[in-house]
Parts: C-alpha cells; sequence; structure tokens
C-alpha cells in the first residue's frame, strides 16, 4: 500500500469510525494486535504488506502462527533438522520488516494441537505418525480404541474421522498433556523454536482440553490408574482393575472428581514448563495464553485454571478467546476475566472474522471502557478479505483502538 493510498483509507476510516462510534476521544497506550495465520508468510511482498498495512494502522502487536514442528518443512521457511537452510525463511523476515516497524512480533504456538481437522495427510508435524499413543482420545472412541494397537493405522483413522464429524467441538487432533514424554517434546519444540527466532514474547494457545470428554486414550487412564492406585485397599484395587480389563473407563469413572482434578493440574504443569522454556531461552519474551472467559467452562469443562495460572505468575497475559458471542455476553466475560486475571495483564479477543463492523466496534469500545490491557483482533486475513468485509476495514479497526468512549 503507498503512502498516499494509506493516508486515504485513513481518512475513509476517520469518517467512518466517527460516524458508528460517536463520541470517542484519542486513547493512551495499550497492546492492539492481530492475530496472522503463518500461510500469509508466502513471500518478502506479502510480509511487508502485512507489516506496513499492520503499522500504518497503529497496531503494536503481531500474534503470528507458528508451525507446530519448527524445523519442519512447512512452505513459511522453516528448516529442516540437518539441511542447509531454504532460501526464504518467513518467520525471520517478518520478525526483520516488524521490528523495523516498531511492531513487537510473539510467537502464536498451540500447546496440544497437532494436526487440524483436514489436515491430518499434508501435516507437516510428523507427531501424529510417530506417537498416536500421545494423541487424547474422545470418552465416545475409548473403548474401541483400547482393542486396537496404536501403530494401527486405523487408530489415527478413527480419531481423524471422529475429529472431522465434531467440527463444533474440535479443531483437529490434540496431543495429551497427561502424558509426560508428550509434555517433554512439546518443551523440546518450544525451545528449539526460540534458539532460532528472536520472538518478543510466546502466545500459548490449545492450553485446555477439547472438553472434559478427553483423553481417555490407553496410557493417559493407565497413568490415573498408577496415581490412585496406592490409596486404594488392596481388595478394591484388584476388583477395578479387573473390571478396566474389559473397560477402560472403569478408574475415570469410580473416582470422577479426583479424574477431573488430575486431567487439570497436567494442564497447569505444561503451562507453567512451557512458560519456563520461554524464561530461560529469552528472558525478556512475555508469555501469554488463550484462555476460556466463562469460569464455569474453562475450570470445569476445559479444565483450565487459568486464574492459578495468574496468581502464581505462570503466565504474564490472559487473552481471551475470541468468539461471536453477544455484546452483552462479551462484557459480563471481561468484567468476569478482570476479577480473576491477578497480576497478569488481561487480552481481549475480538472475534471480528464473525462480526459486523458495527459489533467489531461496539466490542473495542466496551474493552476501552472496561479498562483492559489489551486487544487483540482475530485476524488479519479476515479482516482484510474484501469479500468478508467493506474496504478500509483493518484501518477502520485500528482507529476505533485508538480511541476511547468519552461517555
Amino acid at each position: 500500500m503507498s503512502p498516499q493510498s494509506t493516508r486515504g483509507a485513513l481518512v475513509i476510516a476517520g469518517l467512518t469510525v466517527s460516524l458508528l462510534c460517536p463520541g470517542l476521544r484519542a486513547a493512551g497506550g495499550g497492546d492492539t494486535g492481530l492475530w496472522v495465520r503463518r500461510t500469509t508468510l508466502v513471500s518478502p511482498e506479502a510480509i511487508d504488506s502485512l507489516v506496513e498495512e499492520a503499522s500504518a494502522a497503529g497496531f503494536s502487536t503481531l500474534l503470528v502462527e507458528t508451525p507446530h514442528a519448527p524445523f519442519a518443512s512447512t512452505g513459511t521457511g522453516g528448516r529442516r533438522r540437518g539441511r542447509r537452510p531454504q532460501a526464504f525463511d518467513g518467520v525471520e523476515t517478518l520478525l526483520t520488516a516488524a521490528h523495523r516497524h516498531g511492531l513487537r512480533v510473539h510467537a502464536w504456538v498451540q500447546a496440544t494441537l497437532v494436526a487440524r481437522t483436514g489436515d491430518l495427510a499434508t501435516s507437516s508435524s510428523p507427531l501424529v505418525r510417530q506417537h498416536p499413543g500421545w494423541l487424547m482420545v474422545p470418552r465416545e472412541l475409548a473403548v474401541e480404541l483400547a482393542r486396537l494397537d496404536v501403530n494401527d493405522p486405523a487408530y489415527v483413522e478413527m480419531l481423524d474421522q471422529w475429529a472431522r464429524q465434531h467440527p463444533d467441538e474440535v479443531e483437529g487432533l490434540y496431543q495429551s498433556p497427561l502424558i509426560p514424554s508428550a509434555a517433554s517434546d512439546a518443551a523440546a519444540r518450544l525451545a528449539e523454536l526460540l534458539k532460532q527466532y528472536r520472538f518478543d514474547g510466546v502466545h500459548l494457545d490449545s492450553t485446555q482440553f477439547p472438553s472434559s470428554d478427553f483423553d481417555y486414550g490407553r496410557d493417559a487412564v493407565g497413568l490415573f490408574r498408577d496415581e490412585i492406585a496406592p490409596s486404594l485397599g488392596s481388595r478394591e484395587r484388584l476388583l477395578l482393575d479387573g473390571r478396566a480389563a474389559i473397560d477402560p473407563l472403569t478408574y475415570p469413572d469410580a473416582f470422577p472428581a479426583e479424574w477431573s482434578r488430575f486431567r487439570r493440574s497436567r494442564v497447569t504443569a505444561l503451562v507453567a514448563r512451557l512458560g519456563s522454556v520461554v524464561r530461560r531461552h529469552r528472558p525478556e519474551a512475555r508469555v501469554g495464553v488463550s484462555v476460556v472467559a466463562d469460569p464455569d467452562e474453562a475450570y470445569g469443562r476445559r479444565l483450565q485454571d487459568w486464574r492459578t495460572w495468574a496468581e502464581l505468575g505462570f503466565i504474564d497475559i490472559a487473552c481471551l478467546q475470541p468468539g461471536f458471542e453477544s455484546g452483552d455476553d462479551f462484557e459480563r466475560q471481561l468484567r468476569s476475566a478482570r476479577q480473576r486475571a491477578g497480576g497478569a495483564d488481561l487480552w481481549a479477543g475480538i472475534g471480528a472474522r464473525w462480526l459486523s463492523p458495527l459489533e467489531t466496534f461496539d466490542r473495542i469500545r466496551t474493552a476501552h471502557r472496561l479498562g483492559t490491557d489489551g486487544i487483540m483482533v482475530w485476524s488479519y486475513e479476515s479482516v482484510t478479505d474484501p469479500t468478508r468485509q467493506p474496504p478500509g476495514h483493518l484501518q477502520q479497526i485500528g482507529l476505533a483502538l485508538a480511541t476511547v468512549p468519552t461517555r
């Protein structure tokens, strides 16, 4: 975008926002950012356009999606272990361009999601094929999968088919936080990423269970059995073990409160571990996580105890996951999250992809009014898509972010 067209877009943006959001004044500090898919990092030209547009619109931060396996061939300039680096490194190119424009870049890292629905055949992550036993299993498939060898191709195929049939429940296939070797692998991959790139922060996503109906995988349930068995009498343990040989749900169903606590504690341990990796390799980088806004949904159904993470200093930023909730629900969630954020900054995630421009501006006004520490917009690709949004929408959002209500 040329300087002339940028100025023209900002003038149009100013007129639009002033009409849709009257009663505004210039805002002070606070982080403002965009989620960016790694599919955008396809060329130096695409990256320059992204950075220039984000900078001209006044954004301060980019949350950039990174590969599940940092050194796999991803089409975005990743490197393979033991091979010469590719000619174009999209992540490094972005970091250089963004820092030149004064933008901060946070690595957007999936803590548990390892393959998105529909991407299994072309997934760059070797984890799915190399370690199928690490994958989370929904309760619905527990009995059937317990009868299969995890190395049988049908094991992963059944999980993939289930994910395809339940797009409203899962985004794809997830690595279990309950299995120590899987958690160690996640930490090692993050360490490799931070050794390679000078990120200003790390944004951890999928730091929760898809639902409380996961993880009923054989190894995960076995670990729970090993933890709880010492507290049982020999007769009770023998009885339960006999049942478990037939029904893999025996131990979780016999001790539901302990089963929830076990899974929740392992998610907390994973977040603490990944946070320590960030602080060891990039001491100045900030650690943020996507968090479920509704406290009952987060703690109960998603097994995400993010209030404890904030209180104990495991994270620096709690970012409410963007969605398509109503304006009233958005405000209610922000108010509740502010009370639970502890010493962590609170960022509001705004799902502009699913909202009209007026709804997006309304969410921004609410976030300003309630005093959030940052506002992140989902996503660069969505708000600049001319088939979804009006011309200059990114600039309009930027101007709205730079202003706060006077009443």
